[in-house]
């Protein structure tokens, strides 16, 4: 009788804290912040003003629109360039590692509509 052949074990996933979880949950973490990955996508679609981010995103408040771009400029992927004048302008635009999170929006987006049952529905305002 011939040797049996042994199954293959599945591949093992990433342990919690190990560095390869540590790393996604960080990442989800920061774009799973009210507007993050929208304010991303503005930014990749051209939009660089203020008031052009905001008209892509209506539904946000302007305080977390200027508290995402903060935080996009605090961690590196985007740059905001003030020009004086008058009048002011003030443009966002995203660095390379901004432009990076394209790939990743567009697969978190196609994941989402592939897996709709997984996405947590949207609260309704007060």
């Amino acid at each position: 009788m011939p040797d049996a052949v042994p199954e293959a074990e599945p591949e093992a996933e990433p342990e919690p804290g190990t560095p390869e979880c540590t790393v996604v949950e960080s990442v989800l973490a920061f774009l799973g912040r009210a507007w993050a990955g929208a304010v991303v996508e503005a930014l990749l679609h051209g939009n660089e003003r203020f008031g052009d981010i905001a008209k892509a995103i209506p539904e946000a408040t302007d305080g977390v629109l200027s508290a995402r771009l903060k935080d996009l400029c605090a961690r590196g992927l985007a740059l905001r360039d003030v020009t004086p004048g008058p009048p002011v302008s003030v443009r966002y635009t995203l660095t390379a590692a901004g432009r990076d999170l394209g790939p990743v929006l567009d697969a978190l987006t196609a994941y989402g509509a592939a897996h709709p049952e997984v996405l947590i529905p949207k609260r309704p305002r007060n």
